[in-house]
Protein backbone atom coordinates (compact mmCIF):
# COMPACT_ATOMS: atom_id res chain seq x y z
CA UNK A 1 0.00 0.00 0.00
CA UNK A 2 1.10 3.35 -1.26
CA UNK A 3 2.06 5.70 2.29
CA UNK A 4 1.94 9.87 2.05
CA UNK A 5 5.31 11.56 3.04
CA UNK A 6 4.72 12.25 6.19
CA UNK A 7 7.99 13.58 6.89
CA UNK A 8 7.25 16.34 4.31
CA UNK A 9 4.59 18.33 6.14
CA UNK A 10 5.24 20.97 8.75
CA UNK A 11 6.08 24.90 8.66
CA UNK A 12 5.17 27.99 9.69
CA UNK A 13 1.63 28.32 11.98
CA UNK A 14 -1.19 29.01 10.60
CA UNK A 15 -4.10 31.15 12.51
CA UNK A 16 -6.04 29.07 14.93
CA UNK A 17 -9.23 27.67 12.90
CA UNK A 18 -12.93 28.03 14.09
CA UNK A 19 -13.38 24.22 14.56
CA UNK A 20 -11.73 24.47 17.31
CA UNK A 21 -12.81 21.39 19.85
CA UNK A 22 -15.77 21.25 17.31
CA UNK A 23 -15.67 17.08 17.20
CA UNK A 24 -15.94 16.05 20.48
CA UNK A 25 -17.95 19.10 21.54
CA UNK A 26 -20.64 17.57 18.54
CA UNK A 27 -20.00 14.00 20.68
CA UNK A 28 -20.90 15.31 23.59
CA UNK A 29 -24.62 16.31 22.35
CA UNK A 30 -25.15 14.14 20.66
CA UNK A 31 -25.85 10.18 20.47
CA UNK A 32 -26.56 8.89 17.07
CA UNK A 33 -24.06 9.60 14.76
CA UNK A 34 -21.66 10.46 17.64
CA UNK A 35 -20.58 7.19 17.95
CA UNK A 36 -19.84 6.14 14.44
CA UNK A 37 -18.06 9.37 13.79
CA UNK A 38 -16.08 8.61 16.29
CA UNK A 39 -15.25 4.85 15.07
CA UNK A 40 -14.58 5.79 11.96
CA UNK A 41 -11.95 8.36 12.46
CA UNK A 42 -10.47 6.37 15.55
CA UNK A 43 -10.95 2.82 14.31
CA UNK A 44 -7.37 1.58 13.44
CA UNK A 45 -6.00 3.18 16.64
CA UNK A 46 -7.57 1.37 19.21
CA UNK A 47 -7.77 -1.68 17.22
CA UNK A 48 -4.12 -2.12 16.57
CA UNK A 49 -3.48 -1.46 20.85
CA UNK A 50 -5.99 -3.77 21.60
CA UNK A 51 -4.15 -6.48 19.33
CA UNK A 52 -1.01 -5.60 20.11
CA UNK A 53 -1.34 -4.63 24.07
CA UNK A 54 -3.87 -7.20 25.24
CA UNK A 55 -2.12 -9.99 22.44
CA UNK A 56 -5.50 -10.79 21.04
CA UNK A 57 -6.84 -12.15 17.77
CA UNK A 58 -7.72 -9.94 15.15
CA UNK A 59 -11.63 -11.27 15.75
CA UNK A 60 -11.73 -10.66 19.47
CA UNK A 61 -9.59 -7.29 19.03
CA UNK A 62 -12.33 -6.25 16.25
CA UNK A 63 -14.88 -6.94 19.24
CA UNK A 64 -13.15 -5.23 21.50
CA UNK A 65 -12.74 -1.88 19.72
CA UNK A 66 -16.15 -2.14 18.91
CA UNK A 67 -17.55 -2.34 22.58
CA UNK A 68 -14.96 0.45 23.71
CA UNK A 69 -16.80 3.10 21.88
CA UNK A 70 -20.03 1.99 22.63
CA UNK A 71 -18.41 1.92 26.56
CA UNK A 72 -17.09 5.63 25.77
CA UNK A 73 -20.53 7.13 24.98
CA UNK A 74 -22.85 5.35 26.74
CA UNK A 75 -20.44 5.80 30.55
CA UNK A 76 -20.49 9.65 29.92
CA UNK A 77 -16.16 8.98 29.82
CA UNK A 78 -16.37 12.28 26.66
CA UNK A 79 -18.66 14.46 29.28
CA UNK A 80 -16.06 14.43 31.67
CA UNK A 81 -12.96 14.84 29.34
CA UNK A 82 -10.85 17.85 30.19
CA UNK A 83 -8.73 19.56 27.76
CA UNK A 84 -6.67 21.48 30.56
CA UNK A 85 -5.48 17.83 31.71
CA UNK A 86 -4.05 16.86 28.54
CA UNK A 87 -4.86 16.55 24.70
CA UNK A 88 -7.50 13.70 23.28
CA UNK A 89 -5.31 11.19 21.60
CA UNK A 90 -3.89 10.95 25.45
CA UNK A 91 -7.35 10.44 27.37
CA UNK A 92 -8.21 8.33 24.66
CA UNK A 93 -5.46 6.21 25.19
CA UNK A 94 -5.79 6.43 28.99
CA UNK A 95 -9.05 5.11 28.63
CA UNK A 96 -8.16 1.88 26.65
CA UNK A 97 -6.09 1.31 29.45
CA UNK A 98 -8.39 0.77 31.58
CA UNK A 99 -10.98 -0.61 29.41
CA UNK A 100 -8.77 -3.52 29.45
CA UNK A 101 -10.27 -4.53 33.36
CA UNK A 102 -13.76 -4.38 31.94
CA UNK A 103 -13.12 -6.26 28.86
CA UNK A 104 -14.97 -9.75 29.21
CA UNK A 105 -17.79 -7.66 30.47
CA UNK A 106 -18.19 -5.12 27.23
CA UNK A 107 -17.59 -8.38 25.03
CA UNK A 108 -20.51 -9.74 26.93
CA UNK A 109 -22.45 -6.78 26.73
CA UNK A 110 -21.71 -6.47 23.23
CA UNK A 111 -22.58 -10.20 22.31
CA UNK A 112 -26.10 -9.36 23.56
CA UNK A 113 -26.59 -6.96 20.97
CA UNK A 114 -25.14 -3.70 22.68
CA UNK A 115 -23.75 -1.23 20.42
CA UNK A 116 -25.60 -2.72 16.76
CA UNK A 117 -25.19 0.13 14.87
CA UNK A 118 -21.20 0.62 14.64
CA UNK A 119 -19.71 0.14 11.46
CA UNK A 120 -17.04 -2.33 11.25
CA UNK A 121 -13.75 -1.56 9.29
CA UNK A 122 -12.01 -4.25 7.79
CA UNK A 123 -9.59 -5.54 8.77
CA UNK A 124 -5.76 -4.91 9.44
CA UNK A 125 -2.91 -6.41 10.02
CA UNK A 126 -1.33 -6.00 13.77
CA UNK A 127 1.89 -4.47 14.19
CA UNK A 128 4.27 -6.02 16.89
CA UNK A 129 6.26 -2.94 19.39
CA UNK A 130 4.62 -0.55 22.06
CA UNK A 131 1.38 -0.52 22.17
CA UNK A 132 1.15 3.38 22.56
CA UNK A 133 4.01 3.76 19.64
CA UNK A 134 1.62 1.68 17.87
CA UNK A 135 -1.73 3.80 18.79
CA UNK A 136 -0.05 7.17 17.55
CA UNK A 137 1.70 6.06 14.19
CA UNK A 138 -2.07 4.63 13.57
CA UNK A 139 -3.55 7.76 14.22
CA UNK A 140 -1.53 9.84 12.71
CA UNK A 141 -2.24 8.13 9.81
CA UNK A 142 -5.55 7.83 9.81
CA UNK A 143 -5.36 11.83 10.32
CA UNK A 144 -3.28 12.51 7.08
CA UNK A 145 -5.01 9.64 4.87
CA UNK A 146 -8.08 11.35 5.74
CA UNK A 147 -7.14 14.74 5.03
CA UNK A 148 -5.43 13.98 2.10
CA UNK A 149 -8.75 12.22 0.93
CA UNK A 150 -10.32 15.60 1.33
CA UNK A 151 -7.56 18.10 -0.03
CA UNK A 152 -7.78 15.65 -3.49
CA UNK A 153 -11.90 15.53 -3.44
CA UNK A 154 -12.01 19.34 -3.11
CA UNK A 155 -9.24 20.42 -5.47
CA UNK A 156 -11.12 18.07 -7.99
CA UNK A 157 -14.38 19.82 -7.76
CA UNK A 158 -12.50 23.09 -8.64
CA UNK A 159 -10.87 21.18 -11.43
CA UNK A 160 -7.36 21.36 -10.39
CA UNK A 161 -6.39 17.83 -11.65
CA UNK A 162 -2.63 18.69 -12.06
CA UNK A 163 -1.89 18.77 -8.52
CA UNK A 164 -3.42 15.79 -7.63
CA UNK A 165 -2.07 13.76 -10.13
CA UNK A 166 1.72 15.13 -9.21
CA UNK A 167 1.07 14.03 -5.19
CA UNK A 168 0.15 11.36 -6.19
CA UNK A 169 2.91 10.43 -9.28
CA UNK A 170 5.44 11.51 -5.90
CA UNK A 171 4.19 11.35 -2.81
CA UNK A 172 2.53 8.12 -2.70
CA UNK A 173 4.71 6.69 -5.25
CA UNK A 174 6.76 3.58 -4.28
CA UNK A 175 9.32 4.65 -5.48
CA UNK A 176 10.12 8.72 -6.22
CA UNK A 177 10.16 9.87 -9.77
CA UNK A 178 12.79 12.57 -10.48
CA UNK A 179 10.94 15.85 -11.23
CA UNK A 180 11.73 15.77 -14.80
CA UNK A 181 10.71 11.57 -15.21
CA UNK A 182 7.35 13.15 -13.39
CA UNK A 183 7.04 16.09 -15.28
CA UNK A 184 7.52 14.26 -18.79
CA UNK A 185 4.68 11.54 -17.79
CA UNK A 186 2.25 14.23 -17.21
CA UNK A 187 3.70 16.59 -20.02
CA UNK A 188 4.26 19.75 -18.28
CA UNK A 189 7.64 21.36 -17.08
CA UNK A 190 9.49 20.03 -14.07
CA UNK A 191 9.33 23.53 -12.55
CA UNK A 192 5.23 22.96 -12.43
CA UNK A 193 6.13 20.30 -10.59
CA UNK A 194 7.85 21.18 -8.05
CA UNK A 195 5.21 24.21 -7.75
CA UNK A 196 2.12 21.90 -7.70
CA UNK A 197 3.55 19.67 -5.03
CA UNK A 198 4.39 22.40 -2.94
CA UNK A 199 1.09 23.78 -3.25
CA UNK A 200 -0.82 20.42 -2.74
CA UNK A 201 1.47 20.03 0.57
CA UNK A 202 0.64 23.74 2.18
CA UNK A 203 -3.23 22.65 1.39
CA UNK A 204 -2.98 19.18 3.12
CA UNK A 205 -0.85 21.13 5.76
CA UNK A 206 -3.12 23.45 6.55
CA UNK A 207 -6.35 20.58 6.14
CA UNK A 208 -4.47 18.39 9.18
CA UNK A 209 -4.35 21.67 11.17
CA UNK A 210 -8.12 21.92 10.79
CA UNK A 211 -8.26 18.30 11.53
CA UNK A 212 -6.09 18.51 14.48
CA UNK A 213 -7.97 21.51 16.00
CA UNK A 214 -11.19 19.64 16.13
CA UNK A 215 -9.50 17.25 18.90
CA UNK A 216 -7.96 20.14 21.30
CA UNK A 217 -8.83 23.23 22.88
CA UNK A 218 -6.41 25.88 22.31
CA UNK A 219 -3.66 27.04 20.05
CA UNK A 220 -0.77 25.99 22.51
CA UNK A 221 -2.76 22.28 22.72
CA UNK A 222 -2.69 22.21 18.71
CA UNK A 223 1.25 23.07 18.30
CA UNK A 224 1.87 20.37 21.27
CA UNK A 225 -0.23 18.05 19.04
CA UNK A 226 1.12 18.90 15.87
CA UNK A 227 4.83 18.58 17.04
CA UNK A 228 4.28 14.95 19.09
CA UNK A 229 2.83 13.79 15.75
CA UNK A 230 4.73 15.66 12.87
CA UNK A 231 8.16 17.20 14.86
CA UNK A 232 8.40 20.90 15.37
Amino acid sequence: MKKPADTSLGGGRGEFPVTTWGMVSRMREARGDALETLCRRYWKPVYRYARVAWSKSNEDAKDLAQAFFAWLLEGGALSRYEPAKGGFRAYLKTLLRRFVSHQEEALGRLKRGGAATIVIIPDDVADAGDPDMIFDRAWKTTVVNTCIARVKERMLAARRQTPVSVFEGYDLADEKPTYDELAARLGIKAGDVRNHLFAFREELRQEIRAELAETTASEEELEEEWNALFGS
